[in-house]
């Protein structure tokens, strides 16, 4: 189980920052190497959710969640790389457009995430009942799993739906302790929420500013 639910978490860690990780790959053509290489994203989140869903012998209305999860996610996915791929064309009246930024920058990411949630939220409810041990990588895992969607809720502009998922996980995690899947939530749905509000208010209180995306700082 542990090996398999690892598995999950790379493909998660990766797959949520394959732009930025695999930017320097540079084009093909007017294409990014990354938004190709994005594709396959789907296929590792949601394969690997299965093989921990087959582990922990989930239910039918477990699948189901999966199933609806994995759907909004990989339509999530579709929209935002086919907009944003829009976005970077060298026209800028088609690049600026703001129909461009409505499918790239709004409805895409809280399509693509909320589906993300959905499949997280399955794979807690089938893992309910389980017991694991976790041990040091195993949490390293889980704080660079909430890193990551830290990363993703402000980079996507959408800190306060982000607040909201990871604290649903805390207030969840809480509910279930001691079990081992309350504490893996507590832990992710903790350190993730710290550090978002925690940008937020380290920046409105330097500038006033609150959430500023990664790019919009210039650090991508």
């Amino acid at each position: 189980m542990r090996r398999r639910l690892g598995w999950f978490a790379l493909a998660v860690i990766v797959g949520m920052q394959a732009g930025t990780v695999f930017a320097p790959l540079g084009s093909i053509g007017s294409t990014r190497v990354a938004d190709w290489i994005d594709l396959l994203t789907p296929f590792a989140i949601l394969g690997c959710a299965a093989m921990v869903m087959d582990r922990a012998g989930a239910d039918r209305r477990q699948w189901l969640l999966l199933a609806v999860g994995g759907v909004m996610f990989s339509l999530g996915t579709g929209l935002h790389i086919s907009a944003n791929s829009v976005s970077n064309v060298d026209d800028a009246t088609v690049a600026e457009a703001s129909i461009v930024h409505l499918w790239d920058e709004i409805v895409s990411h809280w399509v693509w995430y909320t589906g993300l949630f959905i499949v997280l939220a399955a794979l807690a409810a089938a893992l309910h009942g389980e017991t694991f041990r976790v041990g040091a990588l195993g949490v390293v895992v889980a704080a660079l799993f909430a890193l990551t969607l830290t990363n993703t809720y402000i980079e996507g502009g959408v800190p306060w739906l982000g607040m909201a998922f990871l604290l649903a996980g805390v207030v969840i995690g809480w509910r279930w302790r001691p079990t081992t899947t309350g504490r893996l939530l507590m832990l992710v749905g903790g350190i993730g929420l710290t550090l978002l509000v925690g940008w937020g208010v380290y920046w409105y209180a330097i500038d006033g500013r609150v959430f500023p995306q990664f790019s919009e700082l210039g650090w991508i």
